[in-house]
């Protein structure tokens, strides 16, 4: 006679424990800054700005988010070459375009890299090596573009410094082979990492290798369209919402700082952090008042990172089906379809 062993089933979280989920609790921050942004600048003045948006720019708006995700997804696939087997340059735009259902999660920018790893042959380190190059040589150029409008601000100094500092200061913790050895040290105490080392360490020899080919500088221009459409498109942002008021260059000068100095922020896809430093450079750049500044920095936040999470989201759908992938399988940051990288760190 077999016994039979009852299974007790864990209860089930209740609302408030997902709500609070230590997960969550940096995004439910940034959203509180974002609130209390509004609530501060006069919510009145937020919503007549917004009300008054031409429409008439939503067709470039929309066309300019959309294209400079494929030009991310292009850029990514010229890196990717250089340190794994081909991926099809599809997939690679496709998983671009699928990943961004992260970008307002923590770490959402690696979905993309751990998506492509599930669907391809590309190692895991491999993909996210691609995207830390692919991200630290367009925070340059964003950086380039933020210094015509820099000379005419005496407190831009500071922005444009931090902002470099920041850019630098990654590429020396991944690059230079002492600090590296130190940092690795503490990265492998970290419980999350402890026992992901192979991707870690491909990673960071994949990275090194990246900035050492001269061939990941000949496509270097695609991540400058890239940046021109950026700026581009919060420009006209700015315009739709406060006609006239900021010149192409302030605007470049107000996103590329603002976008470079709050990636280096806690906050999951900047959210929060772009939003403030964003309205704030407005005003002291652009002189618009601080309620339509506010509602340009939401607004182009929509047009942006809103628009893409959608699009993400609904191609997920698509992804997953085909491939047969499970939401909480892509975030374990194994390296299973290779081996150690060939040049130990």
């Amino acid at each position: 006679m077999s016994a039979r062993v009852a299974v007790i089933a864990p209860p089930a979280r209740t609302l408030r424990q997902r709500v609070l989920s230590p997960r969550r609790i940096p995004l439910m921050l940034a959203l509180l800054v974002v609130g209390s942004l509004i609530v501060a600048s006069n919510p009145s003045q937020v919503g007549t700005a917004i009300e008054r948006f031409h429409l008439q720019d939503i067709p470039i708006i929309l066309g300019l988010s959309v294209g400079y995700y494929v030009l991310q997804g292009v850029r990514w696939w010229t890196l990717l070459r250089l340190v794994s087997t081909r991926p099809p340059l599809g997939d690679t735009v496709l998983m671009t375009l699928t990943g961004q259902a992260t970008a307002l999660l923590p770490l959402g920018e690696l979905t993309r890299a751990l998506l492509l790893a599930r669907v391809s042959a590309v190692a895991v380190g491999s993909a996210i090596a691609a995207v830390t190059v692919q991200e630290l040589l367009y925070s340059g150029l964003l950086i380039a573009a933020a210094l015509p409008g820099s000379s005419r601000y005496s407190f831009a100094r500071a922005g444009v410094a931090l902002a470099l500092g920041g850019t630098l200061l990654v590429i020396v913790l991944l690059t230079l082979r002492p600090v590296w050895r130190r940092l690795r040290i503490v990265v492998a105490r970290l419980p999350v990492l402890r026992q992901r080392m192979v991707a870690v360490d491909r990673l960071q020899v994949d990275t090194v290798v990246l900035f050492e080919n001269w061939r990941t500088y000949l496509w270097l221009w695609i991540s400058a369209v890239q940046a021109v459409m950026a700026v581009s498109l919060f420009f006209f942002v700015v315009g739709a919402v406060a006609p006239g008021r900021v010149d192409w260059v302030t605007a470049a000068f107000v996103y590329s700082i603002s976008n470079v100095a709050s990636a280096i922020t806690l906050s999951p896809g900047s959210l929060g952090a772009f939003e403030a430093t964003t309205a704030g450079l407005l005003v002291a750049a652009g002189g618009l008042p601080f309620g339509v500044a506010t509602a340009a920095a939401v607004v182009h936040r929509l047009a942006d990172k809103g628009l893409s999470a959608v699009i993400g989201a609904s191609l997920f759908v698509v992804v997953r089906r085909r491939h047969r992938l499970r939401g909480v399988s892509l975030f374990q940051l194994a390296d299973t379809r290779s081996g150690p990288p060939a040049h130990t760190p």
